[in-house]
Parts: structure tokens; sequence; C-alpha cells
């Protein structure tokens, strides 16, 4: 008796493990039919409002009068044709015409031209604000027809005029800071707004009038993981389709049968930012005795485990690159004669002390960006060397307030133009405590001002380069951040998936998803 009844117990788990099975086959099955890819976002956005936040979203959801190409010039894309004077303070646009929004709204010059007039009213505080400060007039002459009238030349208006298009009928009789578009965005890019489940997942799905190249993909999920840890894990998983790695993850990934790594260069680079309101910032020696302090090519072998390049200099990716500019090699008596020279002297317990006052600050960094966190307690450790006690906050990014720390492991690049990325994080009038800019630790230098001023408003390509291979000499003799290295974009995605064109990539390895629209899955 006992014998049939384990018997029988035995033919009812088999029947389980035979349905569950099937289960999971048909949940695989589903999930090929979806037509999905999902993202692993390294965190969540606080809004879509492209002229208020910046999201690797935008290239999805919107698209501007001008788009970037596989070698990160502008190129037409909602504009049909861009006639300029010959004095340069005039850019005629012809629109494509049938260019329908998300909503089946016609996307018109009036469009453009509201863009453009938030984008430069204060009451919206955009950050793109700067980018389009020349502008001296912006007018319809027909539906698809429009002027842009500037003060004096701007060489990098192409570059801007990328911004996204917004709906004007999306937002009237609203605030723009808390229209209900911030969270249910209408653009006519090749993905439309599909859901948003807050603290886990956005979802996007395919627009099937989208101008350009139809989607293959039908679904584009991004799912917020802020651990790079748990990203790698459900890569390896299959519970995401595509992730940036932290250069740690790499060599164990690359193993993984189902699994392509893209290794792709960048302008995005990792620095420590000199928050300038503090004093002891206030003395460029001590700023130049950090940047000596620093040992970047062992961070850029043992952190980046050598996906990346020290860094010296903002525009190092650039063609204005200035490779004669001081470099600031590791040079760790330079380091302690400039200490000395600034009145910084040793005291017996080995660190540094000037009119009883310590040498010591905290720099502070994102606990969520492993990589960030790791170079700050690495030079932290380092600079014990020179007499300095350095302590690391690792802080959720609720609880960072830049414009407040003594130091900050900073992140920018960008592969555009060389006013991108330039003008917004080191010129006087972008502080952040008194505009919308980047510039969070208050740098300021006349001769930065001008230059870069200048760089803007200049035609010459020869003289342009001059400009800012002057800005770069400049900004190395004066430091706004001791630049430590670039780090490659490291992307890991599933190996059915093709259609990935790469190019040089910005902050963060933004611009990967640029022409998503023509990627697919060569399985399902």
């Amino acid at each position: 008796m006992f014998k049939r009844k384990a018997n029988l117990f035995v033919i009812f788990i088999a029947i389980l493990l035979v349905i569950s099975g099937c289960g999971s086959k048909g949940k695989e099955d589903a999930k090929k039919k979806e037509n999905r890819l999902v993202y692993a976002s390294e965190a969540e956005f606080e809004g879509l409002n492209p002229i208020l936040e910046e999201t690797n979203l935008d290239a999805l959801l919107f698209r501007g009068l001008m788009r970037f190409d596989e070698n990160n010039k502008p190129v037409n894309d909602i504009a049909d044709s861009v006639v300029i004077s010959d004095d340069q303070l005039t850019y005629t646009f012809k629109l494509k015409e049938n260019i329908k929004f998300h909503d089946g709204e016609l996307l018109t010059a009036d469009d453009v031209v509201f863009t453009i007039e938030s984008i430069l009213d204060d009451n919206n505080a955009s950050f793109l604000k700067s980018d389009f400060t020349e502008v001296d007039s912006v007018a319809k002459t027909d539906d698809y027809t429009l002027e842009v009238k500037l003060r004096q030349p701007f060489t990098p208006l192409l570059d801007k005029l990328t911004a996204p298009i917004l709906p004007k009928h999306a937002f009237e009789g609203v605030d723009m800071r808390t229209a209900e578009f911030n969270s249910h965005p209408i653009g006519v890019g090749p993905y439309m707004f599909d859901k948003w489940d807050r603290g886990t997942s956005l979802t996007l799905k395919a627009y099937t009038d989208f101008h350009g190249t139809k989607p293959s993909i039908e679904k584009v999920i991004f799912k917020f993981i802020p651990d790079s840890n748990v990203r790698a894990l459900q890569l390896k998983s299959g519970e995401v389709d595509i992730a940036l790695l932290d250069p740690v993850q790499v060599e164990k990934l690359e193993k993984e049968k189902n699994i392509t790594i893209y290794d792709i260069e960048s302008a995005d680079y990792r620095a420590i930012l000199f928050n300038m309101r503090k004093d002891l910032w206030k003395d460029v020696s001590v700023r130049q005795a950090f940047s000596y302090a620093t040992d970047r090519a062992q961070i850029v072998k043992g952190i980046l485990k050598g996906y990346g390049t020290e860094a010296y200099s903002p525009l190092q990716k650039h063609a204005f690159n200035n490779e004669n500019i001081e470099k600031y090699g590791y040079n760790i008596e330079k380091s302690k004669e400039l200490l000395d020279e600034a009145g910084w002297k040793e005291g017996q317990d080995g660190f540094r002390y000037k009119d009883g006052e310590k040498l010591a600050f905290t720099i502070t960094a994102p606990v969520s960006d492993t990589v960030r966190v790791n170079m700050a307690n690495y030079v932290a450790e380092g600079f014990k060397k020179i007499g300095a006690d350095v302590k690391v906050a690792a802080l959720d990014w609720s609880a960072i307030t830049i414009e407040d720390a003594d130091a900050f492991m900073i992140g920018w690049g960008s592969p555009y133009d060389a006013d991108h990325h330039t003008h917004i994080l080191f010129h006087t009038d972008q502080s952040s405590l008194t505009s919308s800019g980047y510039n969070f630790g208050s740098y300021s230098n006349t001769k930065i001002d001008e230059l870069l001023d200048k760089g803007r408003t200049t035609i010459d390509p020869e003289e342009r380069k001059a400009i800012y291979m002057a800005f770069q000499e400049e900004l190395a003799k004066d430091p706004a951040f001791d630049f430590i290295a670039y780090e490659d974009a490291v992307y890991g995605i599933n190996k059915n998936v093709s259609g990935v064109k790469e190019r040089i990539l910005g902050h963060h390895g933004s611009g990967f998803l640029w022409n998503v629209e023509e990627w697919k899955w060569n399985d399902r």
C-alpha cells in the first residue's frame, strides 16, 4: 500500500513538472512574441520634458530640427532645408510637411517657435537657455517656414537645434514646469509614451506614423535598477536585454554566450570638482598640488581595467584638443613643493597645517556609481602621501547638494561642438547658484569667460580651434577640476539584437540608443 502511494506521488510530481515546464515555455514564447527590448536604466527620471531634463529617452520620444549623425555632426531632421545668410545672422528653415505628433496633431513652425521661446523663458528655468542666448528673434513666415535671427554669429547653432521640438498645443493654459506633459510626453520620435510604473519601469511603444525608419522592436522598457551589480545579474539571466557595465563586470560577462559586449569610445570623463566657495581651493597652488598627486595611470589600470584613458582636458576627444598643456603627470614631490610654497607645513602626525587648520576635506560621490566611489576612495588614500586628510562621503543622490560639498566626484563630457559642456560648466554666468547652468563649483576666471564667449561667436574653424586651445591652456593653469580619466562606455547586449551603430558617446554612455529604431531581434 505504501509503495503504491509512493508511486502515485512520484507520478503526481512528474505531472506538475511537465505542466510547470510547459508554463515556462509558454512564458518564454509570449516574451518572444511581445518583441520588446528591456534596458537597465541606472536611475529613474524626475520628468520627461526634454527642455527641463535630459534623459536617454529623448532620442526615442522626440526629434529636433537637426539630428546628430553617426559622426556626431548635425544633419537635417524635421528641417527639410536650411539657408544661412551671408552675414551668418539669419537662418531660414523649411520644415518637412505632414509630420504628426504622437497624438495625431501636425507639427508646424508654431511648435518650433514655441519651443525656442520656452527655452528662453526664465520662468521655465530650462538648462538649455545658455544655448540660445544669441537668438534675437524667432518667427514663422508660413506654416512650414521660420526664421531665426541672431544678435551676432553663433557657430554652434545647428548643434543646439537638435533640441527636441515640443507640441505647443500641449501647454496651452498650463505652467511648463507642472504640466501633465512632463509625465505623459508627446513627441514625434520613433517611440511614443505608453506607461510609467513609478519606481519600477517606463514603457514606450513603437510609433507607426514615424517619419523616418519604422521601428522593428515594438516596445522599449526602461527598467530602473540603480545597483550596477543587479543590472549585471539581470543581464546575465536575460531579465534585461541591455545594460551599461562597470569595468570589473566585463571579464565575467563577456564569457556568457547570450551576451555581446560593445566597448565604445566615449567623451565621458571623471574628475574632482573643486568647490570654489571653500577657502581651501581659492589658492590655485593647492588645486595644482592635488592634481599632481593623482595617480591617473593606476586608476585606468586598476579601477577601469583598461577601459579608459588618462584625462587632462574637457576637450580631449575633440578635434580642438590641445595636447601641449600641463597634464599634471603623477608627481608627489612637485605636489609637496606647491603645498610648502602655499604655506601648508607638515606636522608631527604626518598631516599638513596652515594657521592651525588641518589640510582636510571630503570628496562626495554618488553611492550608486561604484566607479566614482572607487576613484574617490583611491585618491583619498593616495592624498595621504602629501599630508592631506581626505574622507569620502558616498551618498544617495537624494542626499547630495553638489554646491555644498567640499569637492565632488563629477562626471561630464560631450562628443559634440566644443561649446557643449564647456560654456555651461566653466563660464562664470553659468553658476548653478544663480542660473540653470552646471557650474556647480562657482568657478570664475575672466580670461576663461572671454575665450568661451569668443569661441561661440567665431566662424572661422581655425580661429575657433586657436581659441579653444587657449581655453584649455588657461584651464590647466587655473584648474576647476582635477581631471582623472575618460571612461569607455561598455555595454552588454543580448546577442540576438542587431542594428547597433557605434559612435563616440557622451556622458554615462548617452547617445547609445540614437538609432534604436533600426535595431531588431534576429530570433523573433
